[in-house]
C-alpha cells in the first residue's frame, strides 16, 4: 500500500487571508461515501470529546481532543505547534471545550502546560505561506504526534475510558469521533469503521474511518463489553484509501499523570 502524500488534519484560519478550494480540498479524509453522522447522545464518552481551539494574533486553529482525566486532554501534537515559528503556541491561546452542541458546551479549560513524547520533533515541511488547504506531510512526522494538554481547570465532565492491551488485528471495529471544520458545532462520528493495518516498521494504524480537517487528535474508540474506550487518535488523512492514527501504546505514558515538565 502506498503510504506517501499524507495530509495534516489541523485546520488553520488566518485573518484577512483566504484561498479558493478545489473539490478534492473540500473532502480530505473522506473515503468513498461520507459515513459520518451527527452524534445526539450525551454522557460517557461523548461529553469528553471536545474542540481544541487556538486563538492568537491574526490566526486561529482548530483540532479535536479528548478529556482522559478531569484536567488532561489528549490530542495530536501538531495541533499545538505554530508551524511558521516551529514552536508551541502560547499556553494562553490554547483552549479546550468539551461536549459542544451548537452554542452550548460542557466546560472550558485553558492550557497550563504541554506534555510531549520524549524526543518529539516537529517534522512538518517549512510553511511558505498561510493556507487553509491540506498540505503533504512526511510519514515520520506522525510517529510521535501526540500531546497531553494539562489544563488549569479540572472540568466537571466524565473522562473517556482508556483502552487496555489492544488486539491490533486488521478488521478490528472502531468508532471515530470529532468536531470537523464542516460541522464545527456538532459532534460527528463514523460508526463501524475498522483497522486496516497496524504498524510493522512504524507505530501507525491505517484505518478506513472517514474524517475531515479539524479532526486531528480526535479519538478512535474500540468497544469492550459494550463500553467505548479510546484506543488511538487520528493524526492524518491519506490519499482517499486510508487515514492514519496513532495508537494508545505510543502515548499512554503521556496521560499517566498530570504533572508539568520542570
Amino acid at each position: 500500500m502506498k503510504r506517501t502524500g499524507l495530509f495534516s488534519l489541523f485546520h488553520m484560519g488566518v485573518v484577512a487571508m483566504s484561498y479558493p478550494a478545489s473539490g478534492d480540498d473540500l473532502r480530505p479524509g473522506i473515503i468513498g461515501e461520507d459515513d459520518r453522522v451527527r452524534v445526539e447522545q450525551e454522557g460517557v464518552p461523548w461529553d469528553a470529546v471536545g474542540q481544541v481551539n487556538i486563538g492568537g494574533y491574526r490566526t486561529s486553529g482548530q483540532c479535536t481532543g479528548t478529556l482522559v482525566a478531569p484536567d488532561l486532554v489528549i490530542t495530536a501534537a501538531h495541533c499545538v505547534i505554530n508551524e511558521w515559528k516551529r514552536m508551541p503556541y502560547p499556553l494562553k491561546d490554547i483552549h479546550f471545550l468539551p461536549g459542544v452542541r451548537g452554542p452550548e458546551r460542557k466546560g472550558h479549560g485553558t492550557a497550563k502546560c504541554l506534555r510531549f513524547l520524549k524526543d518529539y520533533v516537529f517534522l512538518w515541511p517549512e510553511a511558505e505561506e498561510p493556507s487553509t488547504r491540506p498540505r503533504d506531510v512526511p510519514l515520520p512526522a506522525f510517529f510521535q504526534d501526540a500531546v497531553a494538554i494539562v489544563l488549569n481547570e479540572a472540568l466537571d465532565v466524565a473522562p473517556a475510558p482508556l483502552a487496555g492491551n489492544q488486539n491490533a488485528q486488521p478488521g478490528r471495529a472502531l468508532v471515530h469521533a470529532a468536531y470537523p471544520a464542516d460541522r464545527r458545532y456538532a459532534l460527528s462520528a463514523h460508526f463501524n469503521c475498522s483497522l486496516l493495518r497496524s504498524g510493522n516498521d512504524d507505530p501507525l494504524w491505517l484505518v478506513d474511518c472517514d474524517t475531515h480537517p479539524a479532526s486531528s487528535g480526535g479519538p478512535l474508540f474500540t468497544i469492550n463489553d459494550g463500553r467505548l474506550e479510546i484506543a488511538a487518535i487520528l493524526v492524518g488523512a491519506g490519499s482517499g484509501l486510508s487515514n492514519t492514527a496513532l495508537p494508545i501504546s505510543v502515548w499512554r505514558n503521556l496521560v499517566a499523570d498530570n504533572t508539568c515538565p520542570s
